[in-house]
């Protein structure tokens, strides 16, 4: 099957929107353009701003008008604070900002069975960090790699804390052991990322 990815917001999206799709390789799928007809999509939302909340909902009307028989997917920052907005437009695969490896499966299974799936769960309970394969765009010298994920501290002008969860880290052995192979794979340039780096650890 055929799957496509549309991401909005941060480098963090960046990152696991580029896992998942080196899931859906893994799985034996393919990757096709955001605007040409795929099996499935997969949107990861950024809630940052009303513009990126609204870009969001654009971008789920914008494949269901291309394909209306296609699987369509929602995950990110806006579909974690927002998600009665997401069902409101037939979403079939809904998730917030945790538990990718177990979406993109999903996200197979309801191409295949038609079979819908809801699971946003709560980010402020507690959460493990999710070790997703490590990679970078195609035809690129620069690889992505996550070592954090969530913030602690609040502000009052900020919803991350409350879309990502708390803080929780990559252990150093397995950061380690992702950048080693991304090195090995060629890549000359890691760009460590995450929602409140100076966290990490």
């Amino acid at each position: 099957m055929k799957f496509a990815c549309y991401t909005l917001g941060c480098k963090v999206n960046q990152y696991e929107t580029q896992a998942m799709e080196q899931l859906l390789m893994q799985s034996g799928h393919t990757l096709g353009s955001f605007d040409e007809i795929c099996d499935g999509y997969i949107i990861n939302t950024c809630t940052v701003t009303a513009v990126s909340d609204k870009k969001s909902r654009n971008a789920i009307r914008r494949v269901r008008k291309l394909n209306p028989n296609a699987v369509v997917g929602v995950c990110g920052c806006y579909a974690q604070s927002s998600p009665d907005e997401i069902r409101k437009l037939d979403v079939d695969v809904l998730i917030g900002t945790d538990g990718r490896e177990a979406f993109v499966r999903h996200m197979i299974g309801a191409a295949q069975t038609r079979q819908k799936w809801d699971c946003v769960d709560d980010a402020g309970g507690p959460r493990a960090f999710e070790i997703l394969p490590a990679g970078g765009l195609a035809a690129r010298t620069r690889a992505l790699l996550k070592v954090e994920d969530g913030c602690n501290n609040f502000c009052t002008y900020c919803i991350i804390p409350y879309a990502r969860g708390r803080v929780r880290s990559m252990p150093l052995n397995a950061a380690v052991e992702q950048a080693r192979g991304l090195a090995a794979e060629g890549y000359r340039e890691i760009v460590i990322n995450g929602i409140e780096i100076s966290s990490w650890g």
